[in-house]
């Protein structure tokens, strides 16, 4: 299995940005991920935000989806985006899903999807494969990420699958539920 890792297939642009809080209210930074090709990545990419509590949110727009990655101290990072085929068409979407690409050719193996193949240690992938990877044209992730500060996961994945919403706008009511539309505005 292959994820095209060629940035210059796709021009679409992409909006970053990491929020933390300090103090009563939330700091915001515009974050670079261009040169980002997995999710750890993006982790690394935010390490210098400062959380008093240890949680940093990152969320990322493009035309087509938006996602959610949560860093919280020495956890995994914890990732949803709103549209898995969507996201595979630009290079930041690729490594937001990095490792939900794998959890989700695991699953349909166990769910004994036609087609599956038996999974395989990371080690064993033949790089040359010309396997495309295909994830739903649905949100996929934790969509609980976001629950203890406010947000349920039924909400957000009704936000992720309503019909004529931008990402932007999604992006835009997030940041006002959890309070940080200021923040947002003034990084945009």
């Amino acid at each position: 299995m292959q994820i095209e890792n060629s940035k210059e297939w796709c021009a679409v642009s992409y909006f970053a940005a990491a929020f933390a809080r300090s103090g009563d209210e939330w700091v915001a930074s515009e974050t670079d991920l261009d040169d980002v090709e997995t999710v750890e990545d993006v982790v690394d990419a935010v390490q210098d935000v400062e959380a008093d509590d240890e949680i940093v949110l990152v969320f990322v727009e493009e035309e087509n989806w938006f996602g959610v990655v949560r860093v919280e101290g020495d956890e995994e990072p914890r990732v949803y985006v709103s549209d898995g085929a969507e996201t595979l068409r630009s290079p930041v979407g690729e490594a937001l899903v990095s490792e939900l690409v794998e959890e989700h050719r695991l699953a349909s193996v166990v769910a004994g999807d036609v087609g599956a193949e038996m999974p395989v240690p990371a080690t064993d992938i033949d790089e040359d494969e010309d396997e495309p990877v295909v994830l739903p044209s649905e949100p996929i992730g934790e969509a609980g990420l976001l629950d203890d500060l406010g947000i349920r996961a039924e909400d957000l994945n009704r936000l992720a699958e309503a019909i004529g919403t931008s990402p932007a706008a999604a992006v835009t009511f997030l940041a006002e539920r959890l309070g940080f539309a200021e923040a947002l505005e003034a990084v945009r």
